[in-house]
């Protein structure tokens, strides 16, 4: 039965990550990553654009000081989603069919509990959190309208979110790209219609982005459902297992507050952005797009190899852990390089895309940031393999010291560089934070990878006596 419905995921387009070539397998599992990822960036980019160009400045700085407020607390289910997908990658790659259902279920049972939470507090606390940071009061009407919005599809957003993670745990990437393109078009589509043919303003382009959220979760929930064996599930499977909860909470919340510990950094940087004006505002939220566009390749790489770490965990297989790890490292920093060549030279075009020609400023302090931050992108590639390697494993604790790490250090960055230096401090505050992190993890990786293989042969040893 295992064995059947093991073969029937691989006929549907799954990938078991514990055989065939290394290097292939993980370049076949993360194409479909990539590029979903940067469709999911550039809905992002386009929600910007529409706004930046129709509706000028002013709006175009109220949407960037809504994102950390956002990532604070929608982080919260994109990370956890994240870690969910580990533990049921561990159980696929273990063979154990029927614990991968259960774990899936009782997965779902806590992504759903915490985003009814997250949507009461963000409702609750978005107005308070803007006037906390500073936020310019020509901006703060336009940013409390755009979050209050997207706070109540936080259920949709995290619900797509966990298809996608279980997609990936099962090792198919390509069923949660086909949705995403379909959302991105959606939103394209419906940013035009609400902006600048309903003049909704910025509640069009927050109303546009949870419609073809809610579509995207919708269409892909009813193509799992009809293709995908492994996910009908016996009334046995939907009982509340407490251990299995335990179990992604252990692993998943680490994740979930890792997401909201790189928000409350953020928003140490906003607070004291906020202070410099819409021009520098604007440019920021512009030009930050670019490290969220690198960031976002990066994270499909660091998806791909956490799932391939996952998987091989639940198989033993260390040296093949080992040799995915090389690999991965090799193509993020060749792509962290030609990037970084990209932006540093084309940067201005970059910000052309939101804000017209005649916003000279902008466009300056824009091109300032990206020369200064695109340099550090090879630190930043690094940073991800080991980290996610790690994450595979189960190493929980990773996430929350790099959490706690960024918030310190974009806190002494926030103080010593931007309140005296201005716009160009903030534009060193990323590549300290990269830098002092992938120091940190870069020093931790041997001990914690040797200390997760002693750990999981102690558990096979103790099974079989």
């Amino acid at each position: 039965m295992v064995n059947t419905i093991k073969s029937k995921l691989l006929n549907r387009g799954t990938i078991d990550m514990t055989s065939g070539d290394v290097k292939k397998t993980l370049l076949i599992f993360v194409f479909p990553l990539l590029i979903g990822n940067l469709f999911q960036q550039f809905y992002n980019m386009v929600d910007t654009m529409v706004v930046g160009r129709f509706m000028g400045t002013n709006a175009l700085a109220s949407v960037g000081a809504s994102s950390p407020i956002i990532q604070l607390l929608l982080g919260l289910t994109i990370g956890l989603a994240g870690g969910l997908s580990i533990v049921i990658a561990q159980k696929f790659g273990s063979g154990d069919i029927r614990k991968t259902q259960k774990s899936i279920i009782n997965g779902l049972y806590l992504i759903i509990i915490v985003s009814v939470i997250i949507t009461i507090l963000g409702l609750l606390l978005c107005r308070p959190l803007f006037e906390l940071i500073n936020t310019p009061i020509t901006i703060i009407d336009g940013a409390t309208t755009y979050t209050i919005i997207l706070f109540m599809g936080t259920i949709t957003t995290a619900l797509y979110n966990y298809e996608a993670g279980v997609l990936r745990a099962l090792g198919n990437s390509m069923i949660s790209l086909l949705f995403l393109i379909i959302s991105s078009i959606l939103n394209v589509i419906l940013d035009v219609l609400f902006v600048v043919s309903f003049g909704w303003g910025i509640a069009g382009v927050a109303i546009a982005t949870v419609l073809a959220q809610l579509i995207s979760c919708l269409l892909c929930f009813v193509y799992m459902r009809r293709n995908f064996e492994i996910l009908h599930f016996k009334k046995e499977d939907l009982t509340f297992n407490i251990s299995l909860v335990k179990e992604h909470i252990k692993i998943g919340m680490p994740m979930a507050f890792f997401q909201s510990f790189l928000s409350v950094s953020f928003l140490l940087v906003q607070s004291a952005l906020n202070t410099l004006g819409s021009d520098e505002i604007a440019a920021y939220t512009a030009a930050y797009k670019m490290d969220s566009l690198m960031m976002q390749v990066l994270a499909a790489f660091g998806s791909a190899i956490s799932t391939f770490t996952a998987q091989n965990y639940g198989k033993n297989q260390f040296e093949r852990i080992h040799k995915g790890a090389r690999s991965c490292m090799k193509i993020t920093i060749t792509l962290s390089i030609i990037v970084s060549l990209l932006v540093y030279f084309f940067g201005k075009y970059f910000m052309l895309l939101f804000v017209g020609t005649q916003e000279t400023n902008v466009i300056s302090l824009g091109v300032q940031y990206l020369r200064i931050t695109s340099l550090c992108y090879i630190i930043l590639g690094v940073n991800f393999v080991i980290r996610f390697v790690l994450t595979g494993v189960g190493k929980t604790s990773i996430p929350v010291i790099v959490g706690i790490l960024e918030i310190i250090i974009r806190g002494l960055s926030t103080y010593f560089l931007i309140y005296p230096l201005g716009y160009k401090g903030m534009a060193f505050t990323n590549p300290i934070c990269w830098g002092t992190s992938t120091l940190l993890v870069a020093i931790l990786y041997p001990k914690m990878i040797k200390n997760a293989e002693q750990m999981k042969l102690k558990n096979v040893i103790s099974k079989t006596e």
